[in-house]
């Protein structure tokens, strides 16, 4: 796990990506302000690692959003991100 720290912007991740390929991404928004950023990394990551995993979670944060955004995949809780990343290693 890199822990890239609270308010984030997308180049962060692009750099994280570029060193550790195969990442999966975890996204967390805890305000419905957040969830624009949130939508603008998904879409850059997606541009420039499009094999790329991204997971998204919390509060304001939706199914439906995730769907919207492109993420690979939505849990409303930290229980649901493990059953699936643990599907991705198994």
């Amino acid at each position: 796990m890199i822990d890239l720290g609270v308010v984030v912007g997308e180049d962060k991740f692009i750099q994280a990506l570029g060193k550790n390929p195969e990442a999966v991404i975890g996204l967390s928004a805890l305000l419905t302000t957040t969830m624009e950023n949130m939508r603008k990394i998904v879409f850059a990551i997606k541009q420039k690692h499009p094999g790329s995993k991204i997971l998204i979670g919390g509060a304001p944060v939706t199914h439906e959003y995730c769907d919207k955004i492109g993420a690979d995949f939505y849990s409303p809780d930290p229980q649901g991100a493990v059953n699936y990343l643990k599907t991705l290693v198994l």
